[in-house]
């Protein structure tokens, strides 16, 4: 099966909530107290704070914050578990550190740390989760790993010399390859299936990827808070079906987001 070229269509962008001179950025969409939103953590050489967005808006709307867990200060890379309302969320600081055995669990509502997994070391930088599995990137190789902490299987796939971000969406995965400005769709099996390049913001920031598997799209505008008929067809066509996926731009401290067409 021959990959397919995308273009990247934005619809809004905001800054960063907090500035830091970090490298690693996290985000996923998730609820918080019953409000979806946009998880957002960069880091500051600290426990740093993740601060919750509403999703689709003009301007950037902050519903609520709270630490990340006390020594837990190298979060690179967060998913979210709908069904138990649950933050996971990985560390990579560029080389192994005490936690890099770990995927904690955080409350999405409270911030609590309610659960660790144990996982093989490894120094990572991102994470997704798909409600079954975990994926985990070093930045280099992909690695399947299930509730249980155990490696299923590791993907060294195409995709560039360094994968920052990660994301699951339906039946694939999303991924920045950073060094290389891209961004690859995989299949569950790890096939690259399509490729963005020249996603936006300054080249070669892309830290963090979320997509957006909460909102129905079907109900809503083409752009965010318009007035325009939903009904109306998006233009372009966006890739398969109506969606928003969110990029952090490390670069240029900024949050961007659209869809694929």
């Amino acid at each position: 099966m021959s990959r397919q070229q995308l273009h990247f269509f934005k619809t809004g962008s905001y800054p960063f909530p907090y500035k830091t001179r970090g490298s690693d950025t996290a985000l996923t969409v998730s609820y918080h107290k019953g409000e979806p939103s946009l998880a957002f953590l960069t880091q500051t050489g600290h426990e740093a704070d993740i601060v919750f967005l509403r999703l689709y808006r003009q301007n950037p709307e902050e519903t609520g914050r709270f630490s990340s867990p006390k020594n837990y200060w190298r979060i690179s890379g967060m998913a979210y578990d709908r069904a138990q309302n649950r933050l996971w969320a990985t560390e990579g600081s560029g080389s192994p550190h005490e936690n890099a055995d770990s995927i904690i669990g955080i409350d999405a509502d409270s911030g609590a740390h309610v659960d660790t997994i144990i996982v093989p070391f490894s120094d990572s930088h991102a994470l997704a989760f798909n409600g079954q599995y975990f994926l985990r990137s070093d930045g280099s190789a992909l690695e399947m790993i299930d509730r249980a902490g155990n490696i299923l299987a590791t993907l060294h796939v195409p995709i560039g010399s360094n994968c920052r971000g990660l994301s699951s969406a339906p039946w694939t995965y999303i991924a920045s390859d950073t060094l290389s400005n891209k961004l690859v769709i995989l299949s569950l099996f790890g096939q690259v299936v399509a490729e963005c390049d020249a996603p936006p913001g300054e080249p070669g920031g892309i830290e963090a990827v979320a997509f957006d598997g909460i909102q129905d799209y079907t109900t809503l505008s083409q752009f965010p808070e318009s007035s325009v008929d939903p009904a109306i067809p998006w233009s372009p066509d966006p890739w398969n079906f109506r969606h928003t996926v969110y990029l952090a731009n490390q670069k240029d401290q900024t949050i961007y987001f659209g869809y694929f067409y």
